[in-house]
């Protein structure tokens, strides 16, 4: 019997030790430009201190960031990262760029990031979204060029109408800092999604760039429903 209590401990303290060890606090935004409240999830490391300068991460999708950023967390990085879960409340009409986008665009620039980094001292803020809200994560890039400072957009889909090279020398000759841009597809995922990630990428590999530095990785065996991780974790290194 003392065998087998000595054994459970030992496993409990080893499940312990493996779970990532995070503050989770959520918040409310009452946004006059979506005319909406939005829930927001903040994620902090475990022991961070405010006078700490962080990397910020904002999670579109955000009723799936707590797995995201638990595999954020169980990662080994040079800083501190938060992580900041946006709550979807209609995903096509925010994401979408049929729909209205650039409204959600504008609540992130004018009413998220200034309310949630008041609370930080930035070193980097960084943009990350897959499948809509991968194409969303382009959307923003080219529409609010340098908003954030790294953007990554896992398998993102509908871009036909974000793949132009123009449109992309046009971002570069905006932008006043350099900008990193990351964007991955699953060699399983679907048809569209690899198809115009190749379009964009044959695009990119045409111009220099002054401020944008992009890199594009086809991510062998993931498919659409298992990209983002491997992609959220290779970006952030």
């Amino acid at each position: 019997m003392r065998t087998l209590i000595s054994s459970l401990l030992i496993l409990v303290t080893t499940i312990h030790q493996g779970q990532a060890q995070q503050n989770t606090d959520t918040i409310a935004i009452a946004s006059l430009i979506l005319n909406e409240p939005r829930d927001i999830v903040i994620y902090e490391p475990e022991g961070l201190h405010k006078t700490d300068s962080v990397r910020i991460i904002y999670l579109l999708d955000g009723e799936f960031s707590n797995y995201r950023y638990e595999k954020i967390a169980r990662e080994h990085f040079d800083k501190d990262i938060v992580g900041i879960g946006i709550i979807n409340t209609n995903r096509n009409r925010d994401m979408l760029p049929v729909k209205e986008p650039e409204n959600f665009l504008e609540f992130i620039e004018k009413e998220l990031i200034p309310e949630v980094e008041k609370r930080y001292t930035i070193e980097e803020r960084i943009l990350f979204g897959h499948s809509f809200a991968g194409g969303f994560t382009l959307y923003a890039m080219i529409h609010r060029p340098g908003l954030f400072d790294k953007y990554i957009a896992s398998s993102p889909t509908p871009i036909l109408n974000m793949v132009d090279a123009g449109t992309y020398m046009q971002l570069d000759n905006d932008l006043k800092e350099d900008m990193k841009f990351f964007f991955t597809c699953g060699s399983k995922d679907m048809k569209q999604v690899k198809k115009w990630s190749a379009i964009l990428k044959n695009n990119l590999q045409m111009l220099t760039f002054n401020h944008l530095q992009w890199k594009h990785e086809m991510n062998e065996g993931e498919s659409h429903n298992t990209n983002d991780i491997v992609t959220l974790i290779k970006g952030l290194h």
